[in-house]
């Protein structure tokens, strides 16, 4: 019997949560989200405006990874400096978005689900009896979802 995650599809957070999440992000009250959540900040290509988004990401050594749907993520076609806040710390690195290679974006997202599973409902992705990730519902989030990696400075 399969685990179903994704009855629903995931929606945008309301924007009051945006703004939440960016406080308690900033604050010293971070540590019970800030391991699944951080601010990531960039420049608009087109407007030339700056951005600040609290994201799920998932960090290994001086590579961050996260996914989104949101058309902000082509600020990052091109590779472009960003700051994040992790747990904490405001660093510096550069984000570059991957779209068009489905199966390596499946892959990637796997991995990312594995790591935080409470994220999987987000991304439609679904877990089989022995709790791994269903290969089709990957194969559906790899199809909607942008990867984007951001190397650490």
């Amino acid at each position: 019997m399969a685990l179903n995650t994704a009855e629903r599809p995931a929606r945008r957070p309301p924007e009051f949560f945006n703004r939440l999440a960016a406080l308690i992000l900033r604050s010293p009250l971070h540590a019970p989200i800030s391991k699944s959540l951080m601010l990531l900040t960039f420049t608009g290509r087109k407007s030339g405006k700056s951005y600040t988004l609290p994201v799920g990401y998932v960090r290994q050594d001086d590579t961050i990874k996260l996914f989104t749907d949101h058309n902000w993520w082509k600020n990052f076609r091109q590779t472009a400096p960003v700051t994040v806040r992790v747990q904490g710390k405001n660093l510096t690195g550069t984000a570059l978005a991957m779209y068009e290679d489905k199966e390596v974006i499946a892959e990637e997202m796997r991995t990312f689900v594995q790591h935080l599973p409470g994220a999987a409902r987000a991304y439609g992705v679904t877990f089989d009896a022995k709790g791994q990730p269903n290969p089709e519902s990957l194969r559906q989030a790899a199809q909607r979802f942008v990867l984007v990696g951001i190397q650490l400075d």
